[in-house]
């Protein structure tokens, strides 16, 4: 099945269409893949009859301490990293982002490559690494052949190669989507669990970009689209059902990582913190100080969109532990982050009791900044 948010909000129910059209993968976060239609084309508000609410999630294991919390200055770059910015003094690991297609290309056989190299070179540095899957627009077309279904959308940033383009994901409470997922997750479980390299794993779901955890969404009327009304509201959605989902594949991971820090991306889905505030606490309880929160959208300001996610971000900086992602590099988008300061936006999460950060080796190659970036980095301490 498949359903298409149009820019002028158009719904049209699709024909048939017995051809897939397949178009290589191009790395990290440029995805050219077109995505097949399922046998039984469906209108957006059928999703819902078709498409139950998942389970309420059940954890293997009790959350226990993990005596470990990830500290450092970690590289945050596309699907490869210069030995030069990796190998810096200050810099305590890197962030490996590879996409689901590229790891399991065909149903039944995975390829963990990319991440074994990623990892071998780390050790090679005597650094760490931490460990993402991109889901959402990287979610491999054969998912779609065996009854996913798939949003179709616009993505639009001017920030990222696939800006303007269209994409797909999986509506997030899919149980064909859902059980693959779990399937490639036990998977990595049992390859890199007890690796002592990886420092943390980010848990990552069906969402815009695959890494954070927003919707795709289109303005209707001039307004932030809600769940009563747009393009996912003709697709189904309802909280209950999209926070279910997240919470299970929390405990996918939660299994297959029961010693490893794991921490998940929180932004407003629907025009809601909602979603995000329900997920910090369904981890927190369950996982205790194993399970944190991140931020990819840190700035240092405080804006209208970002404040109400602040009290959340800093329960979790006191409970366990908080992480961050920079929005943008100073090198070469100043205007990103408070005061055009890569420094000034750091600080800034440092007061909330931040000890760890991904900054774009942009920033992290510029010789005008190493000074300050290790001198900050030598603030980190990890408890």
């Amino acid at each position: 099945m498949k359903l298409f948010l149009w820019p002028d909000t158009l719904y049209l129910r699709l024909p048939v269409s017995l051809c897939v059209l397949l178009l290589l993968v191009s790395a990290c976060h440029g995805n050219n893949m077109q995505y097949p239609q399922s046998s039984k084309p469906v209108s957006g508000n059928e999703s819902s009859v078709t498409t139950p609410v998942p389970e309420t999630p059940k954890a293997s294991h009790q959350a226990k301490p993990t005596g470990k919390v990830p500290a450092g200055i970690f590289v945050s770059s596309g699907p490869t990293v210069s030995d030069r910015v990796l190998g810096q003094s200050h810099v305590a690991g890197n962030l490996i982002r590879v996409g689901w297609d590229q790891l399991q290309p065909v149903p039944d056989s995975f390829d963990f490559s990319a991440i074994d190299t990623l990892i071998a070179q780390a050790r090679q540095h005597n650094k760490q690494v931490t460990l993402s899957v991109l889901n959402g627009p990287r979610t491999p077309a054969w998912v779609y052949e065996k009854g996913a279904t798939a949003f179709s959308y616009e993505f639009k940033t001017r920030y990222s190669g696939r800006g303007n383009r269209q994409e797909a994901i999986p509506l997030p409470w899919d149980s064909t989507y859902l059980s693959y997922w779990r399937e490639l997750i036990t998977e990595l479980g049992k390859r890199y669990a007890d690796n002592p390299t990886i420092a943390l794993v980010h848990i990552t779901h069906a969402s815009k970009n695959g890494f954070e955890m927003q919707l795709p969404e289109q303005r209707v009327a001039g307004r932030p689209e809600t769940p009563a009304s747009g393009p996912w509201h003709n697709a189904g959605y309802t909280q209950e059902k999209h926070v279910q989902a997240i919470q299970q594949v929390i405990t996918y991971f939660a299994d297959a990582f029961p010693d490893t820090p794991l921490d998940i991306e929180i932004h407003p889905v629907l025009d809601s913190i909602e979603p995000a505030r329900q997920v910090y606490e369904f981890g927190k309880a369950r996982y205790g100080k194993q399970f944190g929160l991140f931020s990819a959208w840190w700035s240092g300001k405080s804006q209208p969109w970002n404040q109400a996610l602040y009290p959340l971000f800093q329960s979790a900086c006191e409970a366990s532990f908080c992480n961050i992602q920079m929005i943008g590099n100073q090198t070469r988008q100043p205007e990103r982050l408070l005061n055009g300061s890569l420094l000034s936006a750091m600080q800034e999460a440092e007061k909330l009791g931040a000890k760890y950060f991904e900054v774009w080796s942009a920033d992290l190659a510029n010789n005008a900044l190493k000074n300050e970036i290790a001198t900050f980095s030598s603030t980190l301490q990890q408890d």
